[in-house]
């Protein structure tokens, strides 16, 4: 959420971009090997490519590895490998940017998006945060995983909670609740 400020409360949402980006890593990790196989037969004495194919299947295997434990796999070293690696020991074509720029750009869409709650605004963070001030709400209450804001101008938001964030932060809607209540009250 930008500087980090002290927030009293502070509510991680699920990301919906996360399956596309995993099926989009898939799919880019398939042709980024294609692509290298393809360069290995054009350049079959190029050491700098075979390194770059063995540390690609490192990163898919560690990837495989991931999932089959369930847990969020990452694809940006591996594209951004592919990129670097295409670049110094390929042809030179375009796709090695590609590569780059998703890899790079992985990170920016599997980000959560933050609210924070202080006692003098609601901070919705994003590339471009929006403040609203407690006078600007008419209620908010969570309630089994939903964020519900309802504005005074009859603008209405509900968004889902991610559950799987760390313990050590988890609060009971009860609590958050009475906290909102009161601020609301003020």
């Amino acid at each position: 959420m930008g500087k980090k400020a002290v927030q009293d409360y502070l509510v991680v949402l699920k990301n919906p971009n996360t399956q596309l980006v995993e099926r989009t890593g898939w799919m880019m990790t398939a042709l980024a090997l294609l692509i290298i196989i393809v360069q290995l037969f054009s350049y079959p004495s190029s050491i700098g490519l075979y390194g770059t194919l063995f540390v690609v299947v490192v990163f898919l295997i560690t990837n495989i590895i991931e999932k089959k434990k369930k847990k969020p796999v990452s694809f940006s070293y591996l594209l951004i490998t592919t990129g670097v690696g295409l670049s110094f020991f390929g042809d030179g074509t375009n796709s090695n940017l590609l590569f780059i720029v998703l890899g790079i750009l992985e990170k920016f869409f599997l980000q959560k998006k933050e609210i924070g709650f202080t006692t003098s605004n609601i901070t919705i963070g994003g590339w471009f945060p929006k403040k609203y001030h407690w006078s600007d709400i008419d209620n908010v209450v969570l309630n089994g995983g939903i964020l519900t804001i309802d504005f005074k101008n009859n603008k209405l938001l509900q968004l889902e909670t991610d559950d799987e964030e760390d313990e050590e932060y988890d609060v009971e809607d009860e609590e958050f609740n009475n906290y909102c209540r009161t601020q609301l009250g003020k």
